[in-house]
C-alpha cells in the first residue's frame, strides 16, 4: 500500500513538472531575430453627414447622433471636386493608425415619401390634377 502511494505521488510530481515546463513564455520574434510577415485586415466603415470643409488633402463632415454633433476628419488619397460645403454625403472609409482614410464618397439619396396606409373600409382617393383652362364654375 505504501509503495502504491509513493508511485502516485511521484507520478503527480512528474505531471505537474511537465505542466510548469509547458507554461514558460515563448521568446518574442524580435528577440529571436526571425521577422514574421503579418497582414492586418483593414476595417471598412461607413457614415453619413454634412460636408463642413473640403481641401485637397482633407475632408471634414459633421454628423448628428442623438442631438450631439460630431466632426469627422478624413484624409484624401486624391482631391475631390464634385462635392461642396453643405452637401449631405455617405462616406466609406478605413482606419490606418489614428487616421481615417477616405475610400468612397457619394451624395446621400433622399428618402421616397411613404404611401398612406389605408384602414379597412377606407377607399383611396385618386389624385387628379386640374386640366388647363379649367376653373371654378360660376
Amino acid at each position: 500500500m505504501e509503495r502504491l502511494a509513493v508511485w502516485i505521488i511521484g507520478l503527480a510530481l512528474l505531471v505537474s513538472a511537465a505542466a510548469f515546463a509547458g507554461d514558460q513564455a515563448v521568446p518574442d520574434s524580435s528577440e529571436s531575430g526571425h521577422i514574421k510577415g503579418t497582414s492586418l485586415k483593414a476595417v471598412k466603415m461607413k457614415t453619413t453627414g454634412r460636408v463642413v470643409e473640403v481641401t485637397d488633402t482633407l475632408l471634414k463632415i459633421e454628423r448628428t447622433v442623438k442631438g450631439t454633433a460630431e466632426t469627422f476628419e478624413f484624409t484624401l488619397e486624391k482631391p475631390i471636386t464634385k462635392f461642396k460645403i453643405g452637401d449631405k454625403v455617405v462616406v466609406r472609409y478605413i482606419t490606418r493608425g489614428d487616421k481615417n482614410v477616405l475610400r468612397e464618397i457619394t451624395l446621400q439619396r433622399r428618402a421616397k415619401p411613404l404611401k398612406k396606409i389605408l384602414q379597412p373600409g377606407e377607399k383611396e382617393e385618386p389624385v387628379i390634377p386640374p386640366a388647363k383652362g379649367s376653373g371654378v364654375a360660376k
